[in-house]
């Protein structure tokens, strides 16, 4: 029983291994970092627009959104949240980036001090958030988005 546990471990590790070759070409993690990065700039500047095709190429089919209020939006939810009217910011900001690459994977931490206008009410309050995005066919698509209100201290 140990041994095969032990075989299972090992192939495990053995396969993760090769899907992290094939998958990022031999870019290195700063290499894959900038590239994702340079794709949340490009989400960040489509939400400040309301561009919705743009956020529509990035997002994920199949994304999770989680609002720091707790309400899961499915991706037709959240593309139709960010139309003018329901989002619209007065300043944008985003800092303390940290991201963690998992070969096709990057876990992107950050916090969001935008002055924003949803859906009527001014959210002047601090959110952290964590967001997944995923290389698909060659492109990286956010597949989650998950943030929380950070009290100010």
């Amino acid at each position: 029983m140990m041994r095969r546990i032990l075989l299972l471990s090992l192939l495990t590790v053995v396969f993760l291994g090769q899907a992290r070759a094939q998958t990022t070409k031999g870019q290195t993690d700063a290499e894959i970092e900038e590239e994702v990065l340079k794709v949340e700039h490009e989400k960040d500047q489509a939400m400040q627009k309301g561009d919705v095709a743009t956020l529509d190429r990035i997002y994920g089919d199949k994304l999770i959104f989680v609002n720091p209020r707790g309400k899961v939006l499915s991706k037709a939810q959240r593309l139709a949240d960010v139309k003018p009217g329901n989002l619209d910011y007065v300043n944008f900001k985003r800092s303390d980036y940290t991201m963690h690459v998992y070969g096709n994977t990057v876990i992107l931490t950050g916090l969001s001090s935008s002055l924003v206008h949803y859906h009527g009410e001014l959210v002047r309050t601090p959110r952290q958030f964590m967001q997944v995005y995923v290389k698909e066919n060659g492109q990286w698509r956010m597949v989650s988005h998950h943030a929380n209100f950070v009290s100010e201290q």
